[in-house]
């Protein structure tokens, strides 16, 4: 009868350890970086190829791109959202801030692909607002290319932390 006792009790020692390490892999905000690197490079990529389109004044090819990017942008929010979450969850402070610029840089980009998409629909009928929605498209970016060089300092400053 010990045997057995000693048998289930081992069980039960065991099952609640693999569900511990089961939680803490749930609840890291780490577990997410390969998603949002995967579709932040995906829709960055989309991006550029609608630019790339939009030179050469292949319209429709752009405008797919263009919501490519955009669903591939928002793809990268939810999962970095759900990274933030984790790390404020956890107190990271790091991971907050690097999250939290992450989450700054998505939103203008989704919003310079809104612009860019803007920009296409109207580009035969009204050149001149094509050319405003351009324009402020490549500014958007060009501040989301601050959070991202935010981002890159933080990888600089703590290279142990962001392997």
């Amino acid at each position: 009868m010990n045997k057995k006792l000693i048998i289930g009790i081992l069980i039960l020692i065991l099952i609640i350890i693999v569900g511990l390490i089961y939680y803490n892999d749930i609840n890291n905000a780490d577990t997410e970086v390969p998603y949002i690197n995967n579709h932040l490079q995906k829709a960055n990529n989309e991006y550029n190829i609608a630019v790339d389109y939009l030179n050469t004044k292949n319209f429709s090819q752009s405008s797919y791109h263009c919501n490519e990017s955009y669903v591939e942008y928002v793809k990268t929010k939810t999962h970095t959202q759900t990274a933030l979450n984790k790390a404020i969850k956890n107190n990271q402070s790091l991971q907050i801030d690097y999250f939290t610029y992450t989450i700054d840089e998505l939103e203008l980009k989704i919003n310079a692909t809104v612009e860019l998409y803007n920009g296409l629909t109207c580009v035969n009928s009204n050149p001149r607002t094509a050319l405003s929605y351009f324009d402020r498209s490549n500014q958007l970016m060009k501040e989301a290319k601050d959070y991202s060089d935010k981002r890159s300092l933080l990888e600089q400053q703590y290279p142990d932390k962001f392997i």
